[in-house]
């Protein structure tokens, strides 16, 4: 078993620096032209081949904060914004789902995304004791791989939960030593593993969703996880002066009807909001409402005391599906609305993720509209939405929706 984890580890390593190399290729399936071949990848850079399989911890030392650590996460010029877009797909049965992802993570490079937006639940990442699920880290390695080659970055996020439910590995609750334990070996694997290419560590996803059915006592067992989890990835020594620290919450968490205690969650360098096409009485929203919730957001984020943290667009999208209450025109107005509102206020923003690359299985969306909670009409309606808010359909992420050319239009000028 070991070696069989060893060896598909290096064949997805392998895979990836094929698939960087042949980024001029997947650039003119995405009608986007590269303009130089990518470099090759540190040599010193060991990689997944050099993971070990489960059991213990595999820190791998020297990587992450040394070296070269690339651009700063909110780009070069005045007025550019971090942009990814995430690398979603219809996952076709016949193939291998890691080849699947990296194929489509370096399709989304291709496309011009500057950093790869990913999110983990905890208990994918680390057992119970914290050490490291060698199946997935050999995934996100060889994702990360095409972007580390190419100088891009990483928006990685860790999900402590998953929306409305638990998502940690361990027995109990978060106020437990075990608990803490697990969380710094799982901190300190993303570091030695990206610490150079990581622009975003963010702890997760949606926390409002699990906090508006917590118990208090619950609220505040993860009030302290996160504030113990924050100082120390802050403090960690392989994190990079670029890297910020976040927490994820639902964009609806920022409106004035909310009763999450933003302050009470404010622990990190900035607030990374997630938005939810779906809107009360199981409906979707209107494609312009965006406008308003961005600036909703920004004066909630203006408004915190203490020190002022960035607001960040971890994840934003719409659906083109009629099963959802949509259509493709609906989801360009959205986008269309979307950049006329970052047009005035991108310089207020630390990351814009476009969700996503392609769209994806029925399977896949119904399991996760089940973790938003809620009863079936509104779950099977999130289900319908999530599986169309890719910017291209079919197997492959090969046809091109209407807001695909406008929104490669954008990234190209936000870069």
């Amino acid at each position: 078993m070991h070696f069989a984890l060893r060896s598909a580890a290096v064949v997805l390593r392998q895979l990836a620096l094929l698939f960087a190399t042949l980024g001029a290729t997947f650039a003119a399936c995405t009608r986007v032209e590269l303009t130089e071949p990518p470099p090759p990848p540190p040599p010193e850079e060991g990689g997944a081949a050099g993971q070990s399989a489960g059991g213990a911890g595999s820190v791998q030392a020297g990587r992450g904060a040394g070296g070269d650590e690339g651009p700063s996460p909110s780009g070069g010029d005045p007025g550019s914004l971090e942009l990814g877009l995430w690398p979603t797909f219809v996952d076709d049965p016949s193939r291998s789902r890691d080849v699947q992802a990296v194929t489509a993570s370096v399709a989304a490079l291709s496309a011009g995304s500057a950093a790869l937006p990913l999110f983990e639940r905890w208990d994918a990442l680390s057992g119970a004791s914290g050490a490291p699920l060698s199946v997935t880290w050999n995934r996100l390695d060889a994702m990360v791989e095409p972007y580390r080659a190419r100088s891009g970055r990483l928006s990685l996020c860790i999900g402590v939960v998953d929306r409305a439910e638990p998502a940690w590995p361990v027995a109990g609750g978060l106020d437990s030593e075990a608990a803490r334990s697990a969380m710094e070996r799982t901190v300190d694997e993303a570091l030695s593993r990206y610490g150079g290419v990581l622009s975003h560590l963010c702890f997760g996803y949606e926390l409002d969703r699990y906090w508006v059915s917590a118990t208090t006592a619950e609220r505040q067992e993860l009030q302290e996880f996160l504030k113990q989890s924050v100082e120390y990835a802050s403090a960690h020594p392989l994190r990079s002066t670029r890297t910020a620290i976040g927490v994820s919450l639902s964009l609806g968490a920022f409106s004035a009807e909310s009763d999450v205690p933003l302050a009470e969650l404010n622990v990190a360098d900035e607030l990374l909001a997630v938005y939810d096409p779906v809107g009360s009485g199981a409906k979707l929203k209107e494609p312009a409402a965006i406008g308003e919730e961005l600036s909703a957001a920004l004066e909630a984020v203006a408004g915190l005391p203490g020190p002022r943290a960035q607001l960040g667009l971890l994840e934003v999208g719409y659906p083109s599906s009629q099963d959802a209450g949509s259509n493709e025109d609906a989801q360009l107005a959205y986008y269309e609305a979307l950049f006329a509102a970052l047009d005035e206020r991108r310089d207020a923003l630390s990351f814009l993720g476009l969700f996503g690359l392609g769209d994806r299985a029925a399977p896949e969306c119904e399991a996760e509209a089940a973790r938003f909670g809620g009863g079936a009409a509104v779950r099977n309606i999130r289900a319908a939405a999530r599986c169309s808010m890719g910017l291209r359909a079919g197997l492959g992420a090969s046809v091109d929706k209407p807001a695909w050319e406008p929104v490669l239009a954008r990234i190209a000028r936000y870069r």
